[in-house]
């Protein structure tokens, strides 16, 4: 099973209808540009339109480099544009990084141009889709082998998509009254949520992929409790059975060290308790320390550190960072 031979499954994932414009934002090289095609080809099977923009390195090195050392801006114009699209999809081949060859001097200009391009593509969107490709360099960042990680992806993006909508609305169905959660891990943790007035989202195609969970975000300083998480992968080493201790909303201690100095080290509103989500892909068998596709087992839940904003809660910080675990019981009332 490779990525490409499971496109026609992915676009099927996905949200759109007959008549929706699309902007497919490609993160790649001209080598990688098949890729590109054939998701523009398969939404235009289903009548979506798609826009193809490519932002590839060599775009970035020789010519977004060149604008700058020329004191020259991209036109608002074309921030406007991209904008424009209520429907985004950011196609990563490789995660978007400094040049090699960029001076001191111009990193904050060159900051300032990605920081413009993602408010562009994510802000006031029905849909905004990021697809990340298993790739070697993205294996790498991922901390997994090339192998581990191109068969865990592309089995989690085989899912029956039909299936897994059905799933993810009849569990939000069934919770979308609820006001408080309680979590208990490790036979003897207990960790309270109030998620009163706050929406269910559903990431069942129209999220991250691979695709699979729901996911809510709690008030941002009612939660409060211990919680035992099953595994943390940190800076490519693997923490397992971390105990977390959150006071009014806030994580406040951590059991291992390198985490807890971490954690201390990082803004307040980093440290805001800011999603639970539970795992419904069930093409996602076991956790491997990776949290894009750990956090969509089904049977797992996970919740969030930072930012959710865009999710439902009031934490804007450019900070998100979830923890995957396994519960003894969850309560909703």
């Amino acid at each position: 099973m490779d990525f490409i031979s499971l496109i026609p499954n992915i676009c099927e994932g996905f949200p759109f209808e007959k008549g929706d414009s699309v902007l497919l934002n490609f993160w790649g090289d001209n080598g990688d540009l098949e890729i590109l095609d054939l998701i523009s080809e398969q939404l235009s099977k289903k009548g979506a339109i798609p826009f193809k923009l490519h932002c590839s390195k060599f775009y970035y090195e020789k010519v977004i480099l060149n604008l700058i050392d020329n004191d020259q801006e991209i036109p608002q114009e074309y921030f406007e544009y991209l904008s424009s699209f209520k429907s985004v999809i950011d196609i990563f081949m490789y995660t978007p990084s400094l040049p090699n060859s960029i001076s001191e001097e111009n990193i904050p200009k060159f900051k300032k141009h990605l920081t413009e391009l993602f408010n562009a593509l994510t802000d006031d969107k029905k849909y905004y889709i990021q697809l990340t490709v298993p790739t070697e360099i993205n294996a790498l960042r991922a901390g997994l082998e090339y192998d581990i990680y191109n068969s865990k992806i592309c089995n989690a993006l085989s899912v029956d998509f039909p299936k897994l909508k059905a799933d993810c609305k009849k569990k939000v169905e069934s919770l979308k009254d609820k006001n408080s959660v309680e979590i208990f891990t490790g036979n003897k943790y207990s960790l309270k949520l109030d998620i009163g007035g706050r929406k269910w989202f559903v990431d069942d195609g129209c999220g991250d992929f691979p695709p699979g969970e729901v996911s809510i975000a709690p008030i941002e300083e009612n939660s409060n409790g211990n919680l035992l998480v099953s595994i943390i992968n940190f800076k490519g080493q693997i923490y397992k059975d971390v105990l977390m201790t959150f006071k009014n909303g806030k994580l406040v201690k951590c059991s291992i060290k390198e985490l807890d100095e971490f954690f201390n080290s990082l803004p307040e509103n980093f440290k805001v308790l800011c999603e639970l989500g539970i795992g419904l892909n069930p093409k996602v068998k076991e956790l491997i320390g990776f949290t894009l596709i750990d956090e969509k087992a089904l049977g797992t839940y996970h919740i969030g550190l930072g930012m959710n904003h865009l999710s439902g809660g009031k934490n804007n910080c450019p900070f998100h960072m979830d923890f995957v675990f396994y519960c003894d019981s969850i309560i909703f009332k």
